[in-house]
C-alpha cells in the first residue's frame, strides 16, 4: 500500500466524524441519513416588517416594569394603568423592556396583564407602535428548549420582537440557541434584537442593543456596527446584570442631581443623526440591584427635558 493511500485511509474517518456533526456536541448521523443544511437567518425586510426600520425606531421608550417576575416600580402609586397612561402619551414608535421574563418559566398573570394593558393604551393612539420582550438566552443550551419557551410565551403577550440578552461577561453560547430562535421569530414576521457582547453578535439580527458605558456615546464603535452589520443601533444607558451593582447605573440613580441627568440625556440624544443610532429615552429604566426601574416620572424637570428631546430629534 503507498504512503499516500495510507494516509488517505487514517483522514477519512476523521473527516466522516465532522461531517456528521460528531465531535460538536451532537450524534453522529447514520449513514443513511441526509445532514441538515446550516440555518441562515437574514434581518427582515421591509416588506416583512410592513415599515421601514426608521420609522419603527423613530422614537423609542425604555420602560421596564417588570424585572424576573418582580414589578420594578416602588412607588405605590404607580401601576400598569399610570405607566400606560405616561407611555402612551410620549406617542412612542416602539416600546423596549417593559418585560424582561424570567430565565425559567413563562410570564405570570401580573406580567401579561401589565403587558397588554399598556400595549392596549399606546396603540389606541398608534397601531404601529412595536413591542419587544427581552429574554435571557444565556441560560439556554439548546435551540429547540427556546423556541419552545418562545411559543410558550407568544400565545400570552401580542409582541413585535424579542431582545435577546447576553450578560456582558458571557464568551459563548450555542449557534443553534440564536439560528433557532431568530427563525422562528421571523418566521411570525417578528424582529431580533440583540443585546450583549459585540464579538457574539449572530447572522440575520434585525438591530442591536449598545450601552453608552460611561454615560457616552462611542461613535468608532457606532461606525464599526453600521458599516459591518447593517442594521439599526439601539443605545442604552447602564444597567445592573444580574445581582452585581453597576457603578455608571448607581451613579445616574443615586448620585447626580435632576439638572446633571437631564445633561446625560440630552447628550446622548444630540448626536442621534449625525451618528447613526436612536437613543432609548429611560422613562422606567435603569435597574437597580433590587430590581427597582428608576422612576423618571418621580422629577417634573426630567421629564419635561425627556418631551422636548422627542420633539427636538425624534
Amino acid at each position: 500500500m503507498s504512503m499516500r493511500c495510507l494516509v488517505l485511509g487514517l483522514l477519512m474517518p476523521l473527516a466522516s466524524l465532522h461531517a456528521s456533526g460528531a465531535g460538536k456536541g451532537h450524534p453522529a448521523q447514520t449513514p443513511s441519513e441526509t445532514p441538515l443544511a446550516e440555518t441562515i437567518n437574514l434581518p427582515l425586510s421591509q416588506a416583512a416588517l410592513k415599515g421601514s426600520s426608521k420609522a419603527i425606531f423613530r422614537r423609542v421608550i425604555q420602560a421596564r416594569l417588570f424585572q424576573q417576575g418582580a414589578w420594578t416600580l416602588a412607588d405605590a402609586s404607580q401601576t400598569p394603568v399610570t405607566a400606560a397612561r405616561t407611555i402612551a402619551s410620549l406617542s412612542p414608535s416602539f416600546v423596549t423592556g417593559l418585560l424582561r421574563v424570567s430565565d425559567r418559566g413563562i410570564p405570570g398573570n401580573a406580567e401579561v396583564e401589565a403587558f397588554n394593558t399598556i400595549r392596549n393604551a399606546v396603540i389606541a393612539n398608534d397601531k404601529t407602535c412595536r413591542f419587544d420582550v427581552v429574554i435571557n438566552i444565556g441560560e439556554e443550551k439548546a435551540g429547540d428548549t427556546l423556541v419552545r419557551r418562545m411559543k410558550e410565551i407568544s400565545t400570552l403577550l401580542h409582541h413585535d420582537a424579542w431582545t435577546f440578552y447576553l450578560a456582558p461577561d458571557d464568551v459563548f453560547v450555542n449557534p443553534e440557541v440564536f439560528e433557532d430562535g431568530i427563525a422562528y421569530a421571523h418566521s411570525r414576521g417578528e424582529m431580533v434584537g440583540y443585546d450583549g457582547p459585540l464579538s457574539l453578535i449572530p447572522e440575520g439580527i434585525d438591530y442591536i442593543v449598545v450601552r453608552a458605558w460611561d454615560l457616552k456615546v462611542n461613535r468608532a464603535q457606532i461606525e464599526r456596527l453600521k458599516s459591518k452589520q447593517r442594521v439599526p443601533v439601539l443605545l442604552e444607558l447602564p444597567t445592573t446584570f444580574g445581582s452585581k451593582p453597576n457603578t455608571e447605573c448607581t451613579d445616574y440613580v443615586s448620585k447626580m442631581t435632576t439638572a446633571q441627568r437631564s445633561a446625560v440625556l440630552t447628550r446622548l440624544a444630540e448626536n442621534q443623526e449625525d451618528w447613526g443610532y436612536r437613543f432609548a429615552y429611560p422613562v422606567f429604566y435603569p435597574v437597580e440591584p433590587n430590581r427597582h426601574a428608576f422612576d423618571a416620572t418621580k422629577e417634573s424637570i426630567l421629564m419635561v427635558t425627556i418631551r422636548a428631546l422627542l420633539t427636538r430629534f425624534d
